[in-house]
């Protein structure tokens, strides 16, 4: 990772001086066998000073410790300290020392490949050594620094699993976790008594609606038909207009092509044929609101509501409305 480093006060004359104490300190402890104690020396050190110096012992101390991703981060923080006026020799073969470091410790850092069956991603919830790992970065190897490590699967409604796992260097380890449901758990969501699933909050389920009578099919079906039969009588009325038109202009026919009673049959087609039209074509319309009335106004099944009903009497056509609205 790249980037620039926070500035800082330049360090004081007390904070060089006992940086360079706790260094010569901490040296003796690392030659004598005691690291951890000669990290914690360079550690206090270089939050006094940051130098490459301070920065590549305690590098070091990290590396033997097997800290290898936190020996690598400040090796990688020596190799980018902002460069001072006319440094000592010892800096810059620091910084030399701390790029090399970088690269060698890139190389012998493991990594666990983490893979979890039995849940799906976006229910998964992953920790390695109680750190979680983002659901996003769990297809992905996690570096980590060699040895044990404990890794905990879980997902709601499942059984919680564990895993150890022993990393070696620059190793790259698959672990394979399936979790189970807790028993009595189920994660589907519940079906109601009737088997189908559960309404949404707030919501009450539609009620279904009767069948479509068969007054309104039949209503229908009339309708159609009589809209198909206007609709001829219009094509015969249109004919025999044109016909008068061209034979009788001015409504005046030729006595030599038409005698009186072919005059009066095409008199009488044009008349039968309008108003047939006509009034087939009020009855299609009217057969056709019927249907359409009784298939948007049905009841809904077990209530009673307004429904549209064909009156057909002796002396009357129509519909007539029958319920409550």
């Amino acid at each position: 990772m790249a980037g620039a480093l926070p500035a800082r006060a330049e360090p004081s004359a007390a904070d060089r001086q006992t940086a360079r104490t706790l260094l010569i300190e901490g040296r003796k402890k690392r030659d004598a066998g005691d690291v951890a104690g000669a990290r914690e020396d360079f550690q206090a050190a270089h939050a006094l000073v940051r130098a490459p110096t301070t920065g590549l012992d305690l590098a070091r101390a990290d590396e033997a410790l097997g800290r290898l991703i936190e020996a690598r981060e400040t090796a990688y923080e020596v190799v980018h300290l902002p460069l001072g006026k006319d440094e000592p020799p010892a800096f810059t073969q620091a910084r030399a020392a701390a790029a090399a470091m970088v690269e060698q410790l890139e190389a012998r850092i493991p990594s666990l490949l983490l893979r979890v069956e039995g849940a799906a991603l976006d229910q998964i919830e992953a920790r390695v050594d109680g750190q979680p790992i983002p659901r996003a970065a769990l297809p992905y190897p996690r570096k980590l620094n060699p040895g044990r490590h404990e890794v905990a699967v879980k997902a709601p409604g499942f059984q919680t699993e564990r895993r150890e796992v022993a990393l070696k260097e620059a190793e790259r380890a698959p672990v394979e976790v399936r979790i189970t449901l807790v028993p009595g758990v189920s994660t589907e969501p519940e079906a109601d008594a009737g088997g189908g699933p559960p309404p949404a909050s707030g919501d009450a389920p539609p009620e279904p609606r009767a069948p479509v009578p068969l007054w309104a099919w039949a209503a229908g079906g009339v309708g159609l038909a009589a809209l198909a039969g206007s609709a001829a009588f219009a094509i015969d009325h249109a004919a025999a207009r044109d016909q008068v038109e061209k034979d009788c202009p001015g409504s005046v026919c030729d006595r030599r092509t038409h005698d009186f009673e072919s005059m009066e049959a095409l008199r009488a087609r044009w008349n039968r044929s309008l108003g047939l039209s006509v009034t087939l074509g009020a009855i299609g319309l009217a057969g056709v609101g019927v249907a359409v009335g009784g298939i948007l106004l049905r009841p809904r099944t077990g209530t009673e509501r307004a429904a549209l009903v064909p009156l057909v009497t002796p002396t009357a056509q129509g519909v007539l409305w029958q319920g409550a609205f």
